[in-house]
């Protein structure tokens, strides 16, 4: 194509651009699938913990019928490399009911049947299967249909309950789902460290107190209430103090 190149006229130029990942991600699903593509430095990640998510998100996938668009291959190589059914049931240990394996279950499955039971040595090889495209052409993201999709179709992993209708939900509402429960995450934490400090006897730092609108807005009667006006002002923290001294020693 080098020699023949030269017989074109230049009337545009392609550039290709480094892909650009956020230093943070709301939905922590994409940061795993970039792991599982090889996009994260090895020491980002747990392979076990990406090779089972892997195999779970490609799994849901199946369950909600859109294996055509995205994986198609999968399940066959998956009977064909590893000798098992991805999409086989299993008895739940718990309620006896049948289920389908998570990404955990099949990842100590492949350790079983091809890796003398190590479930590390598992998870590299079913990721460079993957990146080698070992277990076919596979796309992990699904194209939006609507506009409440934003962006993609959301793979709502752990979230089925196995009778594979295909429906699934919303983008919105799986991120919506997860923010929800990153909030509650982050009032527990904060609750817990509250309960460490008074154990230990340590000063919080203040908080900043946003003034309501009414204050705000509500101008001074007279002049003999500028003392008390101006001690409540002086108690306020400012942004740039909060947190001074206050855990020092930690």
């Amino acid at each position: 194509t080098k020699s023949d190149a030269t017989s074109f006229k230049k009337e545009f130029e392609l550039l290709d651009s480094p892909g650009i990942i956020p230093a943070k991600m709301v939905d922590q699903s994409d940061a795993v699938l970039l792991a599982a593509c090889n996009c994260i430095g090895n020491a980002a990640y747990d392979n076990q913990a990406v090779a089972a998510y892997l195999c779970e998100w490609l799994k849901t996938i199946y369950i909600m019928d859109k294996q055509g668009q995205t994986a198609p291959a999968w399940r066959d190589k998956v009977k064909e490399r590893y000798s098992f059914d991805p999409l086989e049931k299993i008895e739940d240990y718990g309620t006896g009911n049948l289920r389908y394996m998570s990404g955990e279950d099949m990842l100590f499955k492949i350790a079983d049947n091809t890796c003398q039971g190590d479930p590390e040595d598992a998870s590299r090889k079913i990721l460079q299967d993957f990146r080698t495209g070992r277990m076919g052409p596979t796309c992990l993201q699904l194209a939006p249909q609507s506009e409440q999709d934003d962006g993609q179709v959301a793979v709502p992993v752990g979230a089925m309950d196995g009778r594979g209708d295909g429906n699934g939900i919303t983008l919105a509402e799986y991120r919506k789902q997860q923010m929800e429960q990153m909030e509650n995450e982050q009032k527990e934490r904060a609750r817990m460290a509250v309960e460490t400090a008074k154990e230990r006897g340590l000063e919080l730092p203040p908080m900043i107190q946003k003034a309501s609108a009414s204050s705000v807005a509500t101008p001074a009667k007279d002049s003999s209430n500028d003392d008390d006006a101006g001690s409540s002002s002086s108690k306020q923290v400012k942004e740039e103090d909060v947190g001074k001294g206050m855990f020092d020693g930690w």
